[in-house]
């Protein structure tokens, strides 16, 4: 199932396409959002791959062309003649099998990071395989 954008999402990205150098605390400010939120929020666009890097990168292909949007006018960003809107949906890759999320993404989230799966048994495979990198990246993230 593709996740679905949000409003808060949608202004995130407004400000970042305005000036892809602005903090967290700044982006918080003019979203309306406190700084945390504003932070998670940008993570969770990066995990589920449609933000590339800092430099606000997106990556087209994620984009649900068979998503059902609204006949509602809504303020669009025009950024390299494409748009980004309200209803937009992205589609997810599972991070083990590599294959499309049809239904309720599996989550797996640990030391700031968040990983997509198909199924728990993919979820499972994922966690035994990286065993060693997940448990090392948590010590990092909780010191």
């Amino acid at each position: 199932m593709p996740v679905q954008l949000d409003q808060t999402d949608n202004a995130i990205i407004k400000v970042l396409a305005k000036d892809g150098r602005k903090s967290f605390r700044q982006i918080a400010r003019e979203t309306g959002i406190s700084t945390p939120t504003a932070k998670a929020r940008f993570t969770r666009l990066v995990n589920i791959g449609f933000l590339k890097s800092v430099s606000l990168i997106f990556d087209w292909s994620k984009i649900d062309d068979n998503a059902n949007l609204s006949s509602q006018v809504h303020s669009f960003v025009n950024i390299n003649k494409s748009k980004v809107g309200k209803n937009m949906k992205i589609k997810l890759q599972c991070d083990l099998c590599e294959g499309l999320i049809s239904g309720e993404a599996h989550v797996f989230r640990f030391a700031g990071y968040e990983r997509f799966f198909c199924c728990t048994q993919c979820r499972a495979a994922y966690k035994e395989k990286y065993r060693g990198r997940i448990e090392s990246l948590t010590k990092r993230y909780e010191e």
